[in-house]
């Protein structure tokens, strides 16, 4: 399964005159956290449009995962419409999605509501059965069994504090 994760930019922030420090400080993680529930033969890669063009003309993947901010949301919507448009299944979660289920339900396919580590496993499973839903939401409040974040996934040399943790 080919699986694109993309942090998007406020269109601003995506201007080389408008490259706030604080969006290159620390890589996604949360998304290179999701990564780890892939399997090994799974193709993946994650975009931080903050630190790095998102290129659409060369991506084709079977799955795109967005992690909108608040300050993103718009452009976190154009990118799924676009997506959804060439057939690309897409999925949203965060904190903008939990706070407004309805207003991302509207771009994506499936939304995620709360913390992913209960859901994106369950989601995974259904996806590749082709019965994937509309709305995870998560009600197990645990990291055990989190598998590895996949630090290979980052791309170390664009930030400032590449070996960052999330408590």
């Amino acid at each position: 399964m080919r699986v694109t994760m993309i942090l998007p930019a406020l269109t601003e922030a995506t201007s080389p005159l408008f490259r706030p420090i604080k969006y290159s400080l620390f890589p996604p993680l949360g998304l290179a956290t999701l990564a780890g529930y892939l399997r090994d033969d799974d193709q993946v890669r994650i975009w931080d449009e903050h630190v790095e063009p998102l290129r659409l003309d060369d991506d084709s993947p079977d799955l795109v995962v967005i992690q909108p901010y608040i300050t993103s949301a718009f452009r976190a919507y154009r990118l799924a419409d676009e997506y959804r448009a060439r057939g690309v299944h897409v999925a949203m979660g965060g904190l903008h999605v939990s706070s407004l289920p309805d207003e991302a339900a509207a771009h994506a396919d499936t939304i995620f509501i709360g913390p992913g580590e209960d859901t994106w496993p369950r989601f995974l499973d259904d996806f590749r059965r082709g019965e994937a839903g509309a709305r995870y939401v998560s009600t197990d409040r645990t990291l055990t069994e989190l598998p590895l974040v996949r630090r290979d996934l980052i791309k170390r040399h664009r930030y400032l504090v590449p070996n960052s943790i999330v408590v």
